[in-house]
């Protein structure tokens, strides 16, 4: 099994996991749209690339898929968000949509180290996110309090919703999903 093939089959699951863990039908909306365009979506090649925020991969263990992405995530590529200019130091981000070409879709995992932030920010496109692994506090759903977060759980942002997230005392991992007004081609 290629790469691809692998991170697809996890992606599949993950979005499976999302629409029955969905706590609004706008979850569901989203990660259903991602699943029926991850199956058939085209391949696009790219070189791994690890960051050194990723030094923390064996923390990441409390379920079955974080173990499942911790085996997986060195065959990745990996780039410092844009967001916060530390080099991926501290945060990182492995962008699906530039792996696997989904037309009106951006996808993505998130990677914070423990005891770090996710800068506050917003964008047009409306957006989900699925926990993978780490507790993590969580602004969103256009609420101005953090909330505790466990994995498995699903969270949602309206377009414009201002986010950031806190991870815990653990590496937190985040699927994310933005499709809607405002998502690149």
């Amino acid at each position: 099994m290629s790469t691809h093939d692998v991170l697809r089959s996890w992606l599949t699951d993950a979005a499976d996991s999302a629409i029955e863990l969905a706590a609004r039908h706008e979850i569901s909306e989203g990660a259903d749209r991602f699943r029926t365009a991850i199956e058939t979506a085209a391949a696009i090649p790219y070189e791994p690339q690890m960051l050194p925020v990723l030094r923390n991969l064996s923390r990441v263990t409390n379920s079955e898929r974080a173990l499942k992405f911790a085996e997986l995530a060195p065959s990745l590529r990996w780039i410092p968000s844009h967001r916060w200019d530390d080099e991926g130091q501290d945060r990182a981000l492995c962008v699906l949509s530039d792996m696997f070409d989904m037309p009106g879709i951006e996808a993505g995992i998130m990677y914070v180290d423990q005891g770090c932030t996710y800068p506050l920010h917003n964008h047009p496109p409306q957006e989900l996110y699925l926990t993978v692994s780490g507790t993590a506090r969580w602004r969103f759903g256009g609420a101005e309090e953090l909330v505790e977060m466990q994995p498995n759980m699903t969270l949602y942002n309206r377009p414009s919703d201002f986010h950031t997230v806190e991870a815990g005392e653990t590496p937190l991992v985040a699927m994310y999903i933005l499709w809607g007004a405002g998502v690149r081609s």
